[in-house]
């Protein structure tokens, strides 16, 4: 009689824990409904393992100041996808604090088929993008009111939390503010693959120089990952909030660094001036700062916080994940925290770039391994009446702070070539000049200087 009892006490126990999704096996077999309609499919969320040769760094190429630690592998892993597995046609969708919990991932290539105007596919794939995040939060707040529902909405949330081996607490109380957190927190990020790979291309013609100057500065080149972070390397990027050029300098910053911008010069998008003030920045952020984790943060969200930071921790010895887990979300939010996680992963993307982005097209310029010159004009001139059409061609490239080459250009404009300039009217800066002196103050260079009439 009591093993009868107990029998049945220990079926009923597996009735009611299978029965919930996350602890126990699905008493359906239907599958979990994918997104086919319309233009949008929905695809699997790979596996993340296959990669970890790179994010191990398993081909040394990484420097071991920029190693991945446990604290920061989840995030890298997620943004290492975001920007070597998905491209802009496909959305992931996720939560803001823990990137390890992906909900769905979204394919929008039916969309873009269909040729429309780049503005009109860009608003279209917003537009539908926040229409699912609304549906998923809708469904979240019915788990919030249901939180042990076995409807299939809410199984689709079980599964994707379970295989992101998160715990659900079994308390009724816990377990609805646990999925009130997820309702607020569903956030989707566009993938980055295609941007990454063409950044990766422009970066061509630049990459002698860059490594060489930041060699020359005593500076790690994976910091030449930030470029691609905040632009895919587009010297020509411009943000709503006026943050220009392939490192996104804003105009306050850019003062500190380079001469001032008029209506028609702003040289934040000339690439070899922006890297230069760039690799300055860099040395005076980490000279304050004293870790590279502090110092690369502090390119998008400055010193001051962090420093705020050090101020009511009383040490100056903090690294970045002491800042994370101190600050309050109204002053470090998602972007600043997750900054310095994106550079890691794309600092490792860049160091394995010819096997992860297999078949890279090489730049169409033949001059990429050629070292890039800095001149300066000796007088007030127009460039098309004193160069031939290569030089010409040359500095048209290379000069995305120009707006038009026929312009009339003042005494003292900064010009990266790779073709000479004529001596007459030109100053050609040697290397040493540009790795010991700003940019800003180039034009002290100039004096006894004079422009020849020949």
């Amino acid at each position: 009689m009591i093993l009868k009892y107990v029998l049945l006490s220990l079926a009923t126990l597996i009735f009611i824990t299978s029965s919930d999704p996350y602890y126990g096996t699905l008493l359906t077999f239907k599958p979990l409904p994918k997104e086919t309609s319309g233009d949008v499919r929905e695809v699997p969320w790979r596996r993340t393992d296959a990669f970890d040769y790179y994010l191990e760094d398993r081909g040394d190429r990484v420097s071991d100041s920029f190693a991945i630690t446990t604290y920061y592998e989840p995030n890298v892993r997620f943004w290492f996808f975001i920007y070597t597995q998905f491209s802009s046609n496909q959305v992931v969708f996720h939560d803001k604090n823990n990137l390890s919990l992906i909900y769905r991932v979204l394919d929008f290539s039916s969309l873009q088929a269909k040729k429309l105007p780049k503005n009109t596919l860009y608003i279209l794939q917003q537009k539908i993008t926040q229409e699912k995040i609304d549906l998923m939060r809708e469904d979240l707040w019915f788990v919030v009111k249901n939180p042990f529902s076995l409807e299939q909405r809410a199984k689709n949330f079980y599964e994707s939390i379970k295989r992101a081996g998160v715990t659900i607490p079994t308390q009724k109380e816990k377990r609805i503010k646990f999925f009130t957190s997820l309702a607020e927190n569903v956030r989707s990020q566009t993938g980055q693959k295609n941007f990454i790979r063409d950044g990766v291309t422009r970066s061509q013609p630049y990459q002698k120089f860059l490594r060489k100057y930041f060699k020359a500065q005593n500076l790690p080149s994976e910091l030449l990952a930030i470029p691609f972070l905040e632009s895919s390397f587009n010297p020509d990027a411009q943000s709503k909030v006026n943050a220009l050029g392939a490192w996104q300098f804003m105009p306050l910053i850019a003062s500190y660094f380079v001469p001032k911008r008029t209506d028609s010069i702003d040289y934040r998008s000339n690439v070899g001036v922006a890297s230069i003030s760039a690799a300055f920045l860099m040395t005076e952020n980490f000279k304050i700062l004293k870790t590279w984790d502090l110092a690369v943060t502090a390119y998008n969200s400055g010193t001051k916080h962090l420093l705020k930071t050090r101020r009511e921790l009383a040490t100056s010895k903090i690294d970045l994940e002491e800042v994370i887990k101190h600050s309050d979300s109204g002053h470090f939010g998602f972007a600043s925290k997750n900054f310095y996680s994106e550079f890691l992963a794309l600092a490792h993307t860049l160091a394995y770039r010819e096997e992860i982005f297999r078949s890279l097209h090489q730049h169409e310029r033949n001059d990429v391994d050629e070292d890039l010159v800095f001149y300066l004009s000796k007088c007030s001139l127009r460039l098309d009446k004193v160069l031939n059409k290569e030089q010409l061609d040359n500095v048209d490239f290379h000069n995305h702070q120009l707006r038009n080459t026929s312009d009339s250009l003042p005494k003292g404009v900064i010009i990266t070539s790779k073709s000479e300039l004529p001596k007459a009217k030109f100053l050609k800066l040697s290397f040493d000049q540009i790795v010991h002196a700003k940019p800003i103050h180039w034009d002290r260079f100039l004096k006894n200087q004079s422009c020849s009439t020949r």
